[in-house]
């Protein structure tokens, strides 16, 4: 038997429904409700890398939110964080009931510093419901990576992302008596590609128009800017990282190799009769070889240059 979908609009956006075959934007009017209430609203979002968690939070939350009178996204990339800094900022500047998306915890951080944030920012919407409501969304690949006591009493809804654009969401109910959790299936979801009606391509990532040479070529829809925003945030850690491999390199340095690591900075650290200044070896070392050392050590850095280089240091 066929099915007579009919177009409507929910907040903006074209949906499509049929209450008879049971086909209604019915999750997302229930985030509209809870948030109308001032109910605290945490989700879940799961599913292996790449199946799409990201982009269907991302558009679940657009459908949320909803378009203005001028047909523009009532929902900003600045409310896609990676970082809880990022997350307090929000919490303060958003108005009351716009929705946070907390996203991938490998472009920001390792896993369990990641998961210290996340913690943080949970409670800190619990503490503050009251005031301000922020239903917050969370992509994970597995639940699990989260706390017991946040998964389990702290998370209302979860989002098992099957395929890109298909999803089953589960409510998160714990016992008020004992410390069970029940999870009971709620709905299921299909969202087309994230800006489908602007671009017919599978992702962004190889497309010229990303990040171009020419800025007018610069594609600008939803999703192009959310991949920028992603990749400027995995770079950043990436940096982050090789500094603290190359901190931690140096740690094991010796004097030989810490000495001869400054002979191509000597100028910095020595007058121009090639007298070492000790205070100054001391602050190239830790600005051009990221080496920390005390007086003691610098000492021993100094007469280690002399008996090496007489010919250079006096």
């Amino acid at each position: 038997m066929s099915i007579t979908l009919k177009n409507a609009n929910f907040h903006g956006w074209e949906t499509l429904i049929n209450p008879g075959a049971r086909v209604y934007p019915y999750f997302s009017c229930a985030l509209r409700t809870r948030i109308t209430q001032k109910r605290a609203t945490n989700i879940v979002v799961t599913g292996e890398p790449g199946v799409g968690k990201s982009y269907q939070t991302i558009d679940i939350v657009r459908v949320s939110e909803g378009l203005t009178l001028g047909g523009k996204d009532r929902f900003s990339l600045d409310q896609v964080v990676f970082r809880y800094p990022d997350f307090m900022k929000l919490t303060v500047s958003l108005a009351m009931g716009k929705c946070i998306v907390f996203d991938e915890p490998s472009y920001a951080m390792g896993k369990r510093d990641w998961f210290k944030e996340v913690n943080k920012a949970l409670v800190q919407t619990i503490e503050s419901k009251r005031f301000k409501v922020h239903p917050m969304f969370i992509p994970v690949i597995n639940k699990a990576l989260l706390d017991k006591t946040i998964r389990c009493f702290l998370i209302q809804f979860q989002i098992e992302v099957r395929d890109r654009g298909r999803a089953t969401v589960y409510r998160i109910e714990p016992s008020q008596s004992s410390d069970k959790v029940y999870r009971k299936t709620f709905c299921q979801l299909e969202y087309r590609m994230l800006d489908w009606d602007l671009c017919d391509r599978d992702t962004c990532l190889d497309c010229d128009k990303l990040d171009p040479e020419n800025s007018e070529d610069r594609c600008e829809i939803f999703r192009a800017r959310y991949e920028r925003k992603k990749a400027l945030i995995q770079d950043t850690r990436y940096s982050q990282a090789a500094e603290m491999a190359e901190h931690a390199e140096t740690k094991e340095m010796t004097n030989d190799q810490i000495a001869e690591r400054l002979i191509d900075f000597k100028d910095l650290f020595t007058d121009q009769d090639g007298k070492i200044d000790c205070d100054l070896l001391r602050i190239v070392a830790k600005d051009k070889c990221q080496v920390v050392m005390g007086h003691t050590r610098g000492y021993t850095i100094v007469k280690l240059l002399k008996y090496k280089h007489p010919d250079v240091f006096h």
